[in-house]
């Protein structure tokens, strides 16, 4: 093609005069080249517009979302850069052959912009794959994103190593088996990246962690739900709208906590404690067994207690006027069993999970009653006001046992003499 135009070129410079010796060849061929930079430019916009309106058109106009988001803007508008590169370079073939020096450096600037525009279209195709996946509900909890960057840090590669073979004009073969000795060095600049890909394909394919779960990394201070997990960095916004990020790598070297087991289960954990002066521990005697029959939910229980007690130190023939012998019923005891019969008749408490009342280690500051059970609703804000409306109430049902709840108080200064 280049041959056939040639000799067009050649009559047109004649008709113009350009190749007389009086007139300027370089003024002919700077004209010539303007024309094919405006024409090039002109084609561009053509091209753009075309295939703006009839490919994203035609995308748009489908029920399909792929379409849309394969074929989108920057893709199409990378592809119709294409077109004035072919003509430029048509142009440097049929202006410059007597000019060799030109020739190459022009054609070389072309060639890098290709690979540059190709490297361009690869990143907006794959920005539309991202896209594309991340709508699919099976890979929404997926890290796509540190896949699709892996593809970016080839392409890249790939990219940089076709340029610098352009650059000093070698075979991207011989730049390929140069770069064996600079491995070590590769492998220093993508460290992060490379552990970053192992990271991630552990990660997903144990299930560790996906796009929505809430994890609480202590080391890095992240208390709060995954919201990006891409190649490097694993990003958590914490319950006070901050944001944590996180190396990926991290999450398999160190150790994390992930609730997506609470998440997915029946209930969230309620586990507290309440700890009670171990002074206010007595017998119970028979003015607080009279009203504690009073209490609907532990009147049952006591009235069949009591007799069970009654039975077991008849048979034993215990001298029940001296109240260490026998058996007998404590105020602590009795609260004991309140509170695990107030959980087992609390509505929002999941009665198909674990639920216990149980004493704890004695402490110099009291005994601790603790209750562990599971609430239905597990919404931050529900659990916590449930948990806190369970707690409110115990804590003022104490003293109705005769029991006393342990509290600082501060030591009255001495005053001075």
């Amino acid at each position: 093609m280049t041959e056939e135009l040639a000799p067009w070129i050649l009559r047109l410079l004649q008709e113009f005069n350009l190749l007389r010796p009086e007139t300027n060849h370089g003024l002919g061929l700077f004209l010539l080249g303007m024309g094919f930079i405006v024409v090039a430019l002109i084609m561009w916009r053509v091209s753009r517009w075309i295939l703006d309106k009839v490919l994203h058109g035609l995308a748009r106009r489908t029920k399909a979302t792929w379409d849309d988001q394969l074929l989108n803007r920057p893709l199409l508008s990378r592809l119709s850069f294409f077109i004035p590169l072919a003509i430029l370079n048509v142009a440097q073939e049929l202006l410059l052959p007597l000019h060799p020096g030109t020739q190459e450096f022009i054609g070389r600037g072309l060639d890098l912009a290709v690979i540059v525009n190709m490297l361009l279209v690869g990143f907006a195709l794959a920005n539309g794959i991202e896209d594309l996946l991340s709508g699919i509900r099976q890979l929404r909890d997926k890290p796509i994103s540190s896949y699709i960057q892996l593809s970016k840090i080839a392409a890249s590669v790939l990219a940089g190593i076709a340029i610098i073979a352009l650059l000093i004009g070698q075979d991207i073969g011989v730049v390929i088996g140069g770069l064996g000795a600079a491995t070590a060095i590769i492998l220093l600049v993508f460290r992060d990246a490379l552990l970053g890909l192992t990271a991630s394909v552990q990660l997903s394919s144990g299930d560790l962690v996906r796009i929505g779960d809430w994890v609480q990394i202590d080391k890095y201070g992240a208390d709060g739900d995954v919201v990006e997990i891409n190649l490097t960095t694993v990003k958590v916004r914490n319950w006070d709208m901050t944001f944590t990020v996180v190396p990926t790598y991290a999450l398999i070297s160190e150790s994390f906590k992930n609730w997506r087991g609470m998440s997915e289960s029946g209930g969230r954990r309620i586990k507290r404690s309440i700890t009670l002066r171990a002074s206010s521990v007595r017998f119970a005697d028979s003015a607080l067994l009279e009203r504690m029959e009073g209490i609907q939910v532990l009147a049952p229980w006591l009235r069949e207690r009591t007799k069970e007690i009654a039975d077991a130190n008849a048979a034993n023939q215990a001298r029940t006027d001296v109240e260490v012998n026998g058996r007998r019923l404590t105020n602590i005891g009795l609260f004991r069993n309140y509170t695990e019969r107030y959980l087992r008749n609390h509505p929002g408490i999941n009665q198909e999970m674990t639920l216990l009342v149980r004493h704890l280690q004695p402490t110099g500051e009291g005994v601790p009653v603790e209750f562990y059970c599971f609430s239905k609703d597990k919404a931050w804000d529900a659990y916590e006001s449930l948990m806190a409306d369970i707690l409110d109430h115990l804590l003022a049902a104490a003293p109705y046992f005769g029991l006393e709840v342990f509290e600082w108080r501060m030591a009255t200064p001495t005053p001075a003499r």
